[in-house]
C-alpha cells in the first residue's frame, strides 16, 4: 500500500544514495505546455541535505526543459525504483531552485573538485511530501555501467574554452547559448552562466561517470557498490535469478494468505 510522509523517512536515504538513476518531472503551468519527464544516471549526482532538502548536479543537455519550468512555477518531483531486491518506488514532491553555474550556491554545492564536465547548475528541492509505494509490476534490471557518452563529448566542449578563455565557438558556454536558452515552449531557460568569466574546469576523476565524488572508481575485476564481478558474470547472474524467484514465491504466497483470510471473512458473513 502507498505510504504518505511529510519528510523523507530516514531509513530510506540509504537506498536513495545507491541508486544508479532517477527521474525528474516537471511542466509549465500552460496547458498547451510539454510535460517534461528527464533521467538522470551518473554516479554520486543526488544528495540528500537533510529530511525535507536535497540536490542534484545538472548536467548540459540538448533541452532546458527542467530549468525553465523550475524558473516559471518551482513544481517538481523526483521518481526513484528498485530494479533489485525487494521492490519500491519513491517519489519525492517539492520546489525546485536553479542555482547556475557561476553562482556560490552552485560554487556552495558543487567545488571544482567535484564538478563533471558539462555541469551546469545545482537543482535543490525543497521537499513538502514523500510517497512510497510497491513497485510490484517494476522488472527487474542488472545494472551494467554508466554510460561515457555524455561526459566525454563535453570535456572536448571545456578544452575548447579553456583553449579560448571561454570564447570557442565549439566551447560549453557556446552550446549553452545554442541549445540552452529557451524551453520548446519558449520559456527562458540558462541566464547568466554563458556570462561568467570563470571557464569550467574539472579534475580527471569526474570525468568517469562511473567515479564517485570520493574519487572511488570500480576495480577492473568487478563493479563496486556490491555488483556482479565481470569475470563471474555467469554465477553472479544465475544467483540474482535464484534470488528474484524466492522473493517472487515470498511475495506470491503472502498474497494468496491475504486471499485466503479474506475469503474466509466474507464466508463467515455469509
Amino acid at each position: 500500500m502507498g505510504k504518505f510522509f511529510e519528510s523523507i523517512p530516514p531509513e530510506i536515504v540509504p537506498w536513495l544514495s545507491k541508486q544508479e538513476i532517477f527521474w525528474v518531472a516537471t511542466a509549465p503551468l500552460s496547458p498547451e505546455g510539454h510535460v517534461n519527464v528527464s533521467p538522470k544516471g551518473v554516479r554520486d549526482s543526488f544528495h540528500v541535505i537533510s529530511p525535507t532538502r536535497v540536490w542534484y548536479q545538472d548536467l548540459t543537455g540538448s533541452g532546458v526543459e527542467t530549468i525553465s519550468h523550475l524558473r516559471e512555477n518551482g513544481r517538481v518531483t523526483l521518481m526513484f525504483s528498485a530494479f533489485e531486491g525487494p521492490p519500491r518506488i519513491v517519489r519525492l514532491f517539492g520546489t525546485g531552485t536553479v542555482h547556475e553555474f557561476g553562482s556560490p550556491e552552485y560554487d556552495a554545492l558543487i567545488p571544482p573538485e567535484h564538478r563533471r564536465p558539462g555541469s551546469r547548475a545545482a537543482i535543490v528541492i525543497d521537499v513538502h511530501k514523500v510517497g512510497t509505494s510497491c513497485g510490484y509490476a517494476v522488472p527487474y534490471y542488472e545494472f551494467k555501467g554508466h554510460r561515457q557518452i555524455l561526459l566525454d563529448y563535453f570535456v572536448k566542449r571545456e578544452d575548447a574554452d579553456q583553449a579560448d578563455g571561454g570564447r570557442s565557438e565549439k566551447g560549453l558556454k557556446a552550446y549553452w547559448v545554442e541549445k540552452n536558452m529557451r524551453s520548446i515552449d519558449g520559456l527562458p531557460g540558462i541566464a547568466h552562466a554563458q556570462d561568467v568569466e570563470r571557464v569550467p574546469v574539472c579534475r580527471d576523476t569526474m570525468k568517469r561517470a562511473d567515479a564517485a565524488e570520493s574519487g572511488e572508481v570500480p576495480k577492473p575485476n568487478g563493479v563496486s557498490k556490491g555488483k556482479v564481478a565481470v569475470a563471474n558474470g555467469d554465477v553472479g547472474v544465475k544467483r540474482g535469478s535464484e534470488r528474484r524467484r524466492v522473493e517472487e514465491w515470498v511475495v506470491a504466497f503472502a498474497l494468496g494468505l491475504a486471499v485466503a483470510a479474506i475469503y474466509v471473512q466474507v464466508v463467515r458473513l455469509v
